[in-house]
């Protein structure tokens, strides 16, 4: 249905500008992850953010968007050489804006009552272009890099999503942090659930993105790689996702 409502919007998107300006980095090793770790660092606990005082301080998380803001792999490739890189950089990109996003709408409570405008009408400036939260999973990481694990990395900050990430990604550990973030997610009953009459209820994400996994046939197979304990084939159904804002107690922005 948003899809279909999505030409009906272009008078309604609004672009994002970056709060703080950068200067381009000047080579592929000068990439500021670690802007991304200084963000978050002391902020998350358990997969739950401390909105409260990324509000309050929200230097290293705006230089890290500021970066994003000149330089992509879109716009300089010669900084992302690699399609592990690559990967990184938007994996990062997306979790960061993603709270972002929840900081410029303080009377959030979850994101689904605002989706049309979080996920579709706003837009952030990446290398040098507008990119939506839509465009971004899907344009770009779903479209160019084709691989599963993604879902269980990125994190639209809401409780079924996949645990949010304290630390960013980087070229030499992507593939790694992908492994992790799956087992992890699989492993997970509140995500991956095998019932008394041996139904296997498992996350919405394996239902709207059905096609990554090779079909609803292929979801059990991807399961049971990560998670022997779940059988590679049978009958399956969905949970029930939970949109709500991933804040840690009393701790959503104000």
């Amino acid at each position: 249905m948003i899809t279909l409502l999505l030409p009906l919007l272009a008078g309604c998107f609004k672009t994002v500008e970056p709060r703080v300006e950068v200067e381009a980095p000047a080579s592929a090793d000068a990439f500021p992850w670690d802007l991304y770790d200084r963000a978050f660092s002391g902020r998350v606990d358990g997969g739950l953010i401390d909105y409260r005082t990324l509000q309050d301080d929200p230097e290293a998380l705006d230089r890290f968007i500021g970066n994003l803001a000149v330089v992509s792999p879109a716009s300089h490739p010669e900084l992302f050489p690699t399609k592990e890189a690559a990967l990184a950089y938007w994996l990062d990109a997306y979790n960061a804006l993603a709270v972002r996003g929840v900081l410029d709408r303080p009377e959030m409570v979850s994101v689904i009552d605002d989706k049309v405008e979080y996920f579709y009408s706003t837009r952030y400036r990446i290398g040098g272009q507008k990119v939506s939260l839509y465009k971004l999973e899907n344009g770009i990481i779903r479209a160019e890099f084709a691989d599963p694990r993604v879902h269980f990395f990125l994190n639209c900050q809401s409780m079924s999503c996949p645990a949010f990430p304290s630390q960013a990604v980087r070229p030499e550990t992507v593939d790694a942090a992908l492994e992790e973030a799956t087992r992890a997610f699989v492993n997970d009953p509140a995500h991956v659930q095998v019932m008394e009459d041996g139904t296997v209820a498992v996350s919405s994400i394996f239902q709207w993105y059905a096609e990554d996994f090779g079909g609803e046939a292929g979801v059990l197979p991807f399961v049971h790689r990560y998670n022997g304990l779940v059988p590679a084939e049978g009958k399956v159904t969905y949970k029930e996702y939970d949109w709500t804002l991933i804040a840690q107690s009393g701790r959503r922005p104000e």
